[in-house]
């Protein structure tokens, strides 16, 4: 399609071109679409584009949190957010859970709603089913053929219902409240192996959200212990091994930016997207507890480091920005209620960060890249 100044200028020079004669349409036409085409390209050339100049991106990391009033309700309020703010689509996913968390649910209870608006969201599941399996044999070097039967064939069927993946997967998981549970299993655990030959094969996208540990640490002053332990081990090398298990799986590893133990540095990043071509990263614009590691500083401003990092992988980096959703027939304080209050605040840092990028850096990870990946039509 062609841009819409193009269109417009086209449409005044063929009404030219009756009213004038030939030797003074050059003139007339030249000087004002030069201006014109300055002032488009000016207006375009800074940020990923949208109606109105707003600048529009698909966030592929949201969650749902539905109640009595069902999961209907709190997709209303994520329309009304991507109506208010340009977002193209949103990925939803269930949050990673354990058996006996309060709440557990999957996609299948929000996936009637979803399809309602398929042109606006797509999802991801076992957060609900795959990932508390995953937990609960966690301390297991080896898995009996039953389970990981079983673990296959709810794989399986969450890709057959529609999915685009499977998430919100972990192997690293801290606790930041009560009711938010603490989770913690190698990387390279016998089903997460086997998830990421399941999604090789059909070409999905893992959801992985990892706590990265580079060397032992005792855990910060800000963290309350238990349900998190004392001091965290090692894991980097174990998530090493899963991404070089399966080059066909897509890693989409989840919260860039938001850094909460201080290994997550732009340097490990670099390391770690030149080695594993098959990960990517989505960035949430809400700071961790080591804000030194977020893209943005308090101003608003991409740190050089971040942009240099950028730059450099263009192709491996999306929005996701962890938005919660609650149904208004949800009361109380649990975690999904006090995420979702900092909704509005990931959205504007989201804009802000998309609106510093140049335009063609911005465009891939506004939008571009999150449909290559998740294979999006409009």
């Amino acid at each position: 399609m062609q841009p819409r100044f193009l269109r417009f200028w086209r449409f005044i020079a063929s009404r030219l071109r009756k009213a004038l004669p030939g030797a003074l349409l050059g003139p007339v036409l030249v000087f004002p679409a030069l201006v014109g085409l300055a002032i488009f390209v000016a207006a375009q050339g800074t940020q990923p584009g949208g109606a109105g100049g707003r600048i529009e991106w698909i966030d592929v990391h949201v969650h749902l949190v539905g109640g009595s009033g069902g999961y209907e309700s709190a997709l209303r309020l994520a329309l009304n957010a991507m109506d208010e703010t340009a977002i193209r689509r949103m990925i939803i996913m269930p949050p990673p859970q354990v058996y006996g968390n309060p709440g557990n649910h999957d996609y299948e209870s929000f996936l009637d709603a979803v399809r309602r608006y398929q042109t606006r969201f797509a999802f991801l599941g076992g957060g609900g089913t795959l990932n508390p399996m995953i937990q609960a044999e966690a301390q297991k070097a080896e898995v009996s053929d039953g389970v990981k039967q079983e673990f296959e064939e709810q794989a399986n069927l969450i890709l057959k219902q529609g999915s685009r993946g499977f998430g919100e997967i972990t192997a690293h998981h801290l606790s930041h409240m009560e009711g938010h549970p603490y989770e913690s299993v190698a990387a390279d655990h016998p089903l997460l192996l086997l998830l990421a030959d399941i999604a090789g094969r059909n070409n999905a996208v893992i959801d992985f959200h990892f706590d990265v540990v580079a060397e032992e640490t005792k855990a910060p002053a800000w963290m309350d212990s238990p349900p998190n332990p004392r001091l965290f081990r090692a894991n980097l090398p174990a998530f090493e091994r899963l991404l070089a298990h399966n080059r066909k799986a897509v890693f989409v590893w989840a919260h860039s930016g938001s850094d909460m133990l201080g290994f997550w540095t732009t340097e490990l990043s670099q390391k770690l997207l030149a080695a594993h071509p098959n990960l990517h990263m989505s960035l949430r614009m809400a700071p961790g507890r080591a804000p030194e590691n977020h893209p943005l500083t308090k101003a608003g401003e991409i740190r050089p480091n971040w942009l240099k990092l950028l730059q450099m992988f263009p192709d491996r980096f999306v929005i996701g920005g962890d938005q919660f959703f609650v149904s208004p027939s949800i009361r109380g304080s649990g975690p999904g209620v006090a995420f979702s209050k900092m909704a509005a605040f990931n959205r504007e840092r989201s804009r802000i960060f998309l609106a510093a990028l140049q335009v063609d850096l911005g465009r891939k990870i506004a939008f571009e890249n999150a449909v290559r990946l998740y294979k999006l039509k409009d």
